[in-house]
């Protein structure tokens, strides 16, 4: 029989009885299929409203790229590229098998070669990539085992499943290339692997309506029911990522990656979330949407560090606790909770661990947001349980009183600028820009030397500024991220009224805290104004040949990436900018750099707790800066820069290596400087 008689034999006794059966089948698969998301789509539904449909192109565009390009997973190079096979070996598999089927439609008596050779290559070559993909995730789980991944029993089954199904149907066309009296010319290069196996069915002493009729049958529906229970399996399985993930990737957040979502203090019902139903409908699909690739718990420096907090652990436990709370069948009425959320299934430990760093959410490759979920509880117990770590108190109760979180300390916001000639505006409102100096700069010894630096540093740039002294208060940022939220309202309302009284156009900050609040959260409350951050405006100032900086004896240093400036902001390049300006640094990048960064420690309200010393994160990142040999950490951060003179304190490496801001060593080779 010549291979498309044989062919056209397979499609109307084989093929399309298959085809027909599934027809038959598919409002039971397709009542399976919406059963599983239908129910879910009611549970996020329960969720608080977020608006997320702004900018759709963007969404669009941005699902794209990071769905079938895969842009963020593959800055890891094994699983980026192990799922990259995967995933475009099945667009290659199904493309060229939905090919090969509206082919035979045009003319089933003669179908047409060429587009059946080239869909025949196409699936040949998206099978083989996934089970490629697939022997390097056996490979990865079940041999190298990274601790960050967990296996489930439908972990294995997909496995099986996938490669039973490619192979039975590498075997099914290796049979029909096998009892075919005329074969193509050249078939193993349209189907080489199918080509094989029909070499080893050749070798049998049979004929084509015999026992390879019956063996083909066989193979065939079995690989059928394996498909078929894979289908079944899809919405119950990890493979829902195969939809939820897209899901999630296009209603990502799009507001600055630095701002929290306020609160309606004088509508809310409720403050925080106490109960899985309090979060937003979008931090209800997070927690379907994971894919439990273990990437956030990698990254974060608390789990690193040895602390109570996974990120990934944390997701997983509020999506088992959903479905205890609503459990299959829909109309089943939900569950009186057996477990308290805050304590029985996230522990206070977990909530407070969190230095709202965003390792976690810039590892994910599906966009979850971790972040806003632990504060949305700490919110509750920070407005509606007074529940804080013993050693936060102080410093949210100095913010209250003081409005400063240095509880104890005798200075004042103007002791600094004795001898500077620095003006507040009180004094002199006509100035071409405020440095926002910041509690710590202003009020911590150690920090006030930076808010010397920078000022020296603006002075020598010929920059007409000022500052407000006694009438600037805290920014807010710790109130914030430590729940008290309403503590952060009355701060930041303040602060726009006193910026708007004197007029206040544009503004510098030396920390990355400020700079972040003043710049993406401000404006959610009135408060719209250009906030820069001082290495923004050093390196703008150099470039521009305002700022001409001189050098130094040789220094080795390594920069340390501030979260609130990298990760935050996407502040990476300046700083680096600048330090590269003085002649006489060499530039050295620690391991984790940039938005891979590790955390000093110090953010989410951390510079005022007390840390166990074996899981301080200054420390480790301390360790690795003494490993990379350099004479100075530089910072542009006053909470890094305490954190690292902590930090080398407790290694006893304060004398051989040195922490400073930016600022101070452009501050130190200003002896050539001066305004054209």
């Amino acid at each position: 029989m010549d291979f498309w008689d044989g062919q056209l034999w397979y499609i109307q006794n084989i093929f399309l009885p298959v085809i027909i059966g599934f027809l038959v089948f598919s409002p039971a698969l397709a009542a399976a299929f919406a059963f599983g998301y239908v129910r879910r789509f009611l549970l996020w539904r329960l969720g608080g409203k977020d608006s997320r449909t702004d900018n759709l192109f963007g969404r669009i565009k941005t699902t794209i790229l990071v769905s079938f390009a895969h842009m963020r997973i593959l800055s890891e190079a094994y699983p980026g590229w192990m799922h990259f096979m995967i995933l475009w070996g099945s667009i290659l598999f199904v493309f060229g098998k939905l090919i090969r089927l509206f082919s035979y439609t045009v003319n089933i008596s003669n179908p047409p070669q060429d587009v059946f050779l080239y869909a025949s290559l196409a699936s040949e070559a998206g099978a083989a990539l996934i089970i490629i993909g697939g022997l390097l995730a056996v490979f990865r789980r079940y041999v190298l085992k990274p601790s960050r991944l967990d296996s489930k029993a439908d972990d294995h089954l997909v496995f099986i499943w996938v490669f039973v199904i490619l192979l039975t149907g590498f075997m099914i066309k290796g049979y029909r290339i096998a009892t075919a009296d005329v074969s193509p010319t050249d078939w193993y290069l349209w189907a080489p692997v199918s080509y094989g196996f029909s070499k080893i069915f050749q070798t049998f002493s049979i004929t084509y309506y015999n026992q390879i009729l019956i063996w083909h049958r066989v193979v065939f529906h079995t690989a059928v029911a394996f498909i078929f229970l894979a289908y079944i399996f899809v919405y119950r399985s990890r493979l829902q990522h195969v939809l939820l993930s897209p899901l999630n990737i296009f209603f990502r957040s799009q507001k600055p990656k630095g701002a929290l979502t306020p609160i309606n203090l004088e509508t809310a019902e409720s403050y925080g979330a106490s109960k899985i139903e309090q979060f937003t409908w979008k931090q209800l699909l997070d927690l379907d949407a994971c894919t439990r690739c273990g990437r956030c718990q990698d990254n974060c420096p608390a789990n690193i560090s040895g602390k109570a907090l996974s990120p990934k652990k944390l997701v997983l436990d509020l999506k088992d606790h959903l479905y205890e709370v609503y459990p299959i069948p829909l109309w089943r009425k939900p569950k009186e909770p057996r477990r308290d959320m805050i304590n029985d299934v996230i522990t206070q430990e977990v909530i407070w661990d969190c230095t709202t760093c965003r390792a976690c959410q810039e590892a994910c490759p599906v966009y979850i947001e971790h972040v806003d979920k632990i504060v949305e509880m700490r919110r509750n117990l920070a407005l509606e349980r007074a529940e804080f770590p013993e050693s936060a108190q102080g410093a949210l109760q100095s913010l209250g009183t003081r409005g400063h979180p240095w509880r104890g300390t005798t200075a004042t916001r103007t002791d600094w600028i004795s001898g500077l000639g620095v003006t507040t505006l009180s004094e002199k409102a006509d100035v071409d820009m405020l440095y926002w100096v910041g509690c710590t700069a202003a009020l911590e010894d150690r920090n006030m030397k930076v808010a010397i630096a920078t000022a020296k540093v603006l002075q020598a740039a010929g920059i007409n500024f000022g500052i407000l002294g006694v009438e600037e208060g805290c920014c807010g940022d710790p109130a914030r991220r430590m729940g008290d939220e309403y503590l952060f309202q009355t701060l930041c309302q303040k602060n726009i009224e006193v910026l708007k009284n004197y007029n206040v156009k544009k503004i510098v900050a030396s920390c990355p805290h400020c700079f972040n609040t003043l710049k993406n959260e401000y404006p959610q409350f009135g408060g719209t104004f250009e906030v820069i951050h001082h290495s923004q405006l050093i390196a703008e100032l150099i470039s521009q040949g305002r700022l001409r900086v001189g050098g130094m004896d040789r220094l080795k240093v390594a920069y340390h990436d501030s979260c609130y400036l990298g990760r935050h902001n996407d502040i990476l390049r300046q700083p680096r900018e600048v330090l590269d300006a003085i002649k006489g640094i060499d530039r050295v990048e620690l391991p984790r750099h940039g938005k891979k960064g590790f955390c000093c420690g110090g953010g989410g309200g951390h510079m005022w707790m007390e840390e166990p010393p074996d899981k301080r994160l200054n420390t480790r990142r301390t360790d690795e800066v003494i490993q990379a040999k350099v004479d100075t950490v530089a910072t542009a951060c006053p909470y890094c820069l305490s954190m690292f003179e902590d930090g080398l304190k407790a290694r006893e490496a304060e004398e051989s290596i040195k922490a400073m801001d930016l600022s101070e060593l452009v501050a130190r080779a200003l002896p050539l400087t001066g305004p054209k």
